[in-house]
């Protein structure tokens, strides 16, 4: 009778694997940003991704038990009245269970397990005469211990949207800017199939 019962659970979950994955997808994320003001220095921003409910993360996060951080960093690659390019930009997503990420030392961002590192591209930021700026970028997914998550067809090409602002009522002290943004599919994705079932079975071994 458990032998029927599982199988016909597992089937239910795996059957509402694709209609999960039909929802709206992304990491959404507030954090704080350091610019340099002259090509060739670095950027980089330094926030807190957060459960985007209604919609869901690409891939299931433990946000009860986990404070997730995102880390971008790059090189000023050419700056003009009204934009930044940057270069050699990645960004890593981390899971950390202990220590709080504190604006006051950085480094508490990246302490934890790093579950995705990518790569950005065509990154460049809108800088308006006046009011916010925007920023935005490709993604291309390629290590940490989630990567398996995502199917290899699904790890490219992601888009990296921020609106940007040196102004907001939320800078931290010493930061230059907030950048207010989202990491996101084309399209919904599907779990990696092998890793999906795993998990499902999982569920099952007890």
């Amino acid at each position: 009778m458990r032998k029927l019962l599982t199988g016909t659970l597992m089937a239910g979950v795996l059957v509402a694997l694709p209609l999960a994955a039909g929802a709206q997808q992304l990491f959404d994320f507030t954090g704080q940003a350091l610019i340099s003001n002259y090509v060739g220095g670095s950027a980089g921003m330094f926030g807190e991704v957060f459960d985007p409910a209604p919609a869901t993360t690409p891939i299931p996060l433990d946000f009860a038990h986990n404070q997730y951080t995102v880390v971008v960093l790059a090189t000023i690659a050419g700056i003009s009245p009204f934009s930044r390019s940057f270069s050699g930009g990645t960004i890593t997503i981390y899971e950390d269970a202990g220590t709080a990420a504190d604006y006051t030392n950085p480094a508490t961002f990246s302490d934890g397990t790093a579950i995705l590192l990518g790569n950005l591209k065509n990154f460049s930021q809108f800088l308006p005469p006046a009011g916010p700026g925007s920023v935005s970028g490709l993604v291309d997914w390629t290590g940490g211990s989630r990567l398996d998550d995502i199917a290899p067809g699904d790890q490219s090409d992601w888009a990296f949207l921020s609106g940007s602002s040196p102004d907001s009522g939320l800078l931290e002290p010493g930061y230059d800017e907030v950048w207010d943004g989202k990491v996101e599919p084309q399209e919904p994705i599907v779990a990696d199939e092998a890793s999906a079932f795993g998990s499902v079975k999982a569920l099952f071994r007890n």
